[in-house]
């Protein structure tokens, strides 16, 4: 059944099977075999990450703002990534090439989280250290874990190495490939990476936000093109050793450049060459995080006129869990409620479009960068890192980011936005669908703002159309906290349901049938 639901999901992306054949082919392979993890794994505790005090007193404090007759059922039980087959949700291990991360350190807490993918950064520099000579044994250690863990890496080949003149720098914004001896080094780097990986690696991303540069004020008049040169010559490396990868292309650092865009997809199509690309991916770090969703949807209406079957993919976002000086969100109060609330959002907003998500990231990052002038901490980790990089302990958004993994997965399929009425202006609601049992889902949260420190819930009344729900629970996603909607609340017309006084914030929350529900008890239940 396991195999038929990662075929069931898998086929619900656009163009997916068309562009992926040989892809499914193997899943299947590899099924039986993570299938025998994952029958170990189901025999071991019902949480494998206990819960921080932190995270109980934020349960406490939910659970207080309930209804006092709403009762609760119990919690949503996490699944490991081993137990599940398919998902939009992967999670974020980059900068490990510049020792800003360990993954030694969080490799324990990958498997339990259930993110299916993990977006992994090469590390030129650090693999070539010597002219000619590569030391892949850290990026192995990395990739070969991360199967393990029921994760697929997916890998961005980047940045530049500093032995070649001309050939880049080694972090963010320090400029791309220009010589062509850096070129030449670049394309040898590249094929040994690729054919030592294609056995293990099937998504792969080009670069990181190279369009920093075009919008800085640096950039010559031919910069635009410089990185479609680059891409084409990766990603023709690429196929060549590993036919049946999938390329990420660009990795936008903002959404709303569209002439980036349009540059990349003019250079791929009059040259005959869009088959090099399966999707692009994109950033973005608003402070509501149900902003520029329109960009992304105009972003994948214009790829559309080349090929429908390119997706548009989100492959970095996420919000820090406490005030910080740099980087994206800076400059705002933050608190591990908030961050939360935010990544939980941010990741429905986007698998509601059926647009696959990474959360940026697993754990906290120690930045030293000379040329940003950067030594400080990025605190947008799942997991509070120390300064020598171990892992103090998971944060509140580590258990919301679980019980999002452990509820959209498999054959439970986003429908978009919901049909719905409801005298609150400010609720969004998406729909999913569980192919198997033929079960809805319906996610509805306050899009209004930045989320809030305020646990406040306004009583809402809602009509839902398409309600195949017989048994309807709430569940607080950023809690996990499985609540019994009262008989009395819900009233049915036909295949329409009427909830009366549905308690809504500015965190999501799913309402869906009992038995979709993976439940860790509480009391008689």
């Amino acid at each position: 059944m396991n195999s038929f639901l990662y075929l069931a999901g898998a086929l619900t992306t656009p163009g997916y099977w068309t562009r992926n054949k040989s892809h499914v082919m193997k899943k299947i392979l590899l099924i039986a075999t993570i299938a025998l993890v994952s029958y170990a794994a189901s025999a071991g505790e019902q949480r494998s990450v206990p819960l921080t005090s932190e995270a109980l007193a934020v349960q406490g404090h939910i659970l207080d703002s309930m209804p006092a007759e709403w009762e609760l059922l119990g919690y949503v039980q996490p699944t490991p990534a081993t137990e599940i087959r398919y998902s939009l949700l992967g999670v974020g291990g980059e900068t490990l090439c510049r020792d800003f991360a360990d993954f030694k350190a969080y490799e324990s807490y990958l498997e339990p989280l259930g993110a299916k993918r993990i977006r992994l950064q090469s590390g030129w520099a650090k693999t070539e250290k010597i002219r000619g000579e590569y030391d892949f044994a850290w990026l192995d250690y990395i990739i070969d874990n991360s199967i393990r863990c029921g994760v697929e890496p997916w890998l961005e080949l980047s940045y530049g190495n500093p032995i070649y003149p001309g050939a880049g720098g080694v972090g963010l914004g320090e400029g791309l490939i220009q010589s062509e001896e850096g070129f030449a080094a670049w394309e040898r780097y590249v094929t040994e990476a690729v054919k030592r990986y294609a056995d293990k690696v099937y998504y792969y991303e080009v670069w990181n936000e190279a369009d920093i540069r075009q919008h800085d004020g640096k950039a010559s008049a031919d910069q635009s093109y410089k990185y479609p040169m680059l891409f084409e010559r990766t990603a023709k490396i690429i196929r060549k050793h590993d036919p049946d990868s999938y390329i990420v292309g660009l990795a936008l650092a903002g959404v709303n450049r569209q002439q980036t865009v349009t540059v990349f997809f003019e250079y791929l199509n009059d040259r005959g060459i869009l088959d090099l690309v399966d999707a692009i991916s994109i950033h973005g770090y608003p402070q509501n995080p149900d902003a520029n969703m329109d960009s992304v949807e105009r972003i994948q209406s214009f790829i559309d006129q080349y090929d429908p079957g390119i997706t548009v993919w989100q492959g970095e976002t996420g919000a820090p869990s406490q005030y910080q000086e740099k980087l994206a969100l800076s400059g705002i109060e933050w608190t591990e409620l908030s961050q939360a609330k935010y990544n939980t959002r941010r990741a429905l907003a986007h698998i509601g479009r059926n647009i696959p998500f990474s959360m940026f990231q697993i754990s906290d990052m120690y930045y030293k960068q000379k040329q940003r002038d950067l030594n400080l901490l990025n605190n947008k980790g799942l997991l509070k890192a120390a300064p020598d990089l171990s892992i103090e302990r998971p944060k509140l958004a580590y258990y919301s980011y679980q019980n999002l993994c452990s509820l959209f997965r498999d054959g439970n399929s986003p429908l978009g936005k919901a049909d719905f009425e409801s005298a609150n202006p400010n609720l969004v609601v998406f729909r999913f669908h569980e192919s198997v049992r033929g079960r809805s889902g319906f996610v509805l949260w306050d899009q209004s703002g930045k989320p809030s420190e305020s646990y406040d819930r306004e009583r809402t009344s809602v009509s839902l159309a398409d309600f195949r729900i017989s048994d309807p629970v709430y569940v607080d996603l950023v809690s996990g906290a499985v609540i019994n909607i009262p008989k009395d609340s819900v009233q049915r017309f036909g295949t329409t349901a009427y909830i009366r006084g549905l308690p809504i914030w500015d965190g999501p929350v799913l309402v869906t049938d009992k038995m979709m529900v993976p439940l860790i008890k509480v009391g008689g239940h």
